[in-house]
């Protein structure tokens, strides 16, 4: 068995007590005591917690996408994709309870001044492109800006996914308020 990098270490414990914590909650001391290592080897990885939080985020996504690809083919036509862009990453959150709690944690974080939100990632450099592949092809207004349509998208999912919702209790109802997204979304963003 091969032994786990530092950096794998301080990920691993920055994950339990980040998801357990919240970031404000959580000390870089607190970490590194959990990863067994000295604190000054947590900042040769990551340069700040910010930087820390994103990375453990941008893992658990990682490890979720060895077996889902959350952004569809831009083959398909923008109707088809934004219901498959739709139901992989509503189960994607259902599926992925670290990543939720972390979340939420950022919701209920004091300091607005923590950019622990969404991030430029490898995956959200997917989503771009994807987006100004349907502004290319006409399907999404040109002066939009994808970052836009990215946040847009996911505060819609992220909501149907995680918030308790009364209107939407079985699968029809589910269906039926992503038809309703989508046929919005489409309308606004052409």
């Amino acid at each position: 068995m091969k032994n786990e990098s530092t950096k794998d270490k301080v990920l691993k414990a920055a994950r339990t007590l980040f998801v357990q914590h919240g970031f404000s909650g959580t000390s870089i001391g607190n970490i590194a005591k959990l990863a067994a290592i000295n604190h000054s080897l947590i900042f040769h990885h990551f340069k700040s917690k910010e930087l820390l939080w994103q990375a453990v985020k941008q893992s658990i996504v990682q490890d979720a996408e060895q077996t889902t690809n959350n952004i569809p083919d831009t083959a398909l036509s923008f109707a088809v994709f934004l219901r498959e862009l739709f139901v992989r990453n509503m189960d994607f959150y259902r599926n992925n309870s670290d990543l939720i709690r972390m979340i939420n944690w950022q919701r209920l974080e004091p300091d607005a001044s923590h950019n622990i939100g969404i991030s430029k990632s490898a995956d959200m450099d997917k989503w771009m492109a994807a987006f100004s592949h349907y502004q290319q092809q006409g399907d999404i207004q040109a002066k939009l800006k994808p970052e836009w349509i990215i946040t847009l998208i996911l505060s819609i999912i992220s909501s149907a996914a995680l918030d308790p919702n009364v209107f939407i209790n079985d699968q029809q109802s589910l269906d039926e308020y992503v038809d309703f997204c989508i046929e919005s979304l489409k309308t606004a963003l052409k």
